[in-house]
């Protein structure tokens, strides 16, 4: 049901999706998915168009229609990846030259999606969390300090490409890690929050390799991330104020997380309640 790409790694691809019966189960549940789509985006479009509402007032909505959106994309490329498959007409039994390439490239357009797919899903859980009190500070910190964050991150976006530029021109030539430009800026990311290989530095330039350490050290972890804690704390500090709620020092708040319960069943409740007819 699969094949091996040629690549330096050796790693299998199944390129046959629907092949034993257990797998029948997985496209129900795939059709499953695409109708609960079909159904979702048929509700919002009706509230929006209904009740005039700007889409983008609700940014989880927004959220769901592009998760909506990469999913029927992923239905799409798995389709055509069959279908290019069933085109090859394979045998196992007879020795032919069969064009796997594009099989694998579509497939791994499929994989590139699947995992964005995945990645949204996750994010979704966020939606869920903002009804909860003691995590909705933590995220509202978040969304506080997020223009700060964003300064500084290009702040030190700079600074990586000054490091990865002057490393790749003093010591490109016999460090591995700095060996181009993209080699140089992931390497001196990776720098930031591991060690760095102080002795290959020194061996191909022994003058330049101190200084190239201290300051890298000094100007991208002493400074700028400290100044990304402080960032987050001060926003922390001040969605506390805001609010002026604070909960006990353990994990989870317990009693923060009972009446958040608590509150969402008197939601339900009353919601039960009104849809009662008289």
């Amino acid at each position: 049901t699969g094949a091996v790409p040629p690549r330096p790694a050796v790693r299998t691809a199944r390129l046959l999706r629907y092949a034993r019966s257990g797998d029948y189960g997985l496209l129900g549940a795939e059709v499953a998915l695409l109708l609960l789509v079909a159904a979702d985006t048929a509700d919002k479009v009706g509230f929006y168009t209904s009740f005039r509402v700007n889409p983008l007032l609700y940014r989880w909505d927004l959220v769901d229609g592009l998760c909506h959106v990469l999913f029927c994309v992923l239905m799409i490329l798995r389709l055509n990846l069959s279908i290019k498959f069933d085109q090859l007409k394979f045998d196992a039994g007879v020795r032919a030259r069969y064009d796997w390439a594009s099989l694998f490239y579509w497939s791994d357009q499929a994989e590139g999606v699947a995992a964005a797919v995945a990645w949204l899903v996750w994010v979704r859980m966020y939606k869920y969390l903002w009804r909860l009190s003691w995590t909705a500070r933590i995220l509202e910190t978040l969304a506080a300090a997020a223009l700060p964050l964003l300064g500084l991150a290009l702040t030190g976006l700079v600074g990586l490409l000054c490091f990865a530029h002057a490393g790749l021109l003093a010591f490109g030539a016999q460090v591995h890690d700095l060996r181009s430009f993209g080699a140089a800026v992931f390497s001196c990311y990776r720098f930031v929050f591991s060690g760095m290989p102080y002795e290959e530095l020194e061996a191909a330039a022994p003058v330049l390799a101190p200084l190239f350490y201290l300051l890298f050290k000094v100007w991208m972890v002493l400074i700028l991330v400290r100044l990304c804690v402080a960032v987050l704390v001060d926003a922390y500090r001040e969605v506390m104020e805001e609010r002026r709620q604070r909960w006990a020092l353990s994990f989870p708040p317990l009693e923060a997380l009972a009446e958040d319960v608590a509150g969402l069943w008197r939601e339900w409740v009353r919601g039960e309640a009104r849809a009662q007819p008289e």
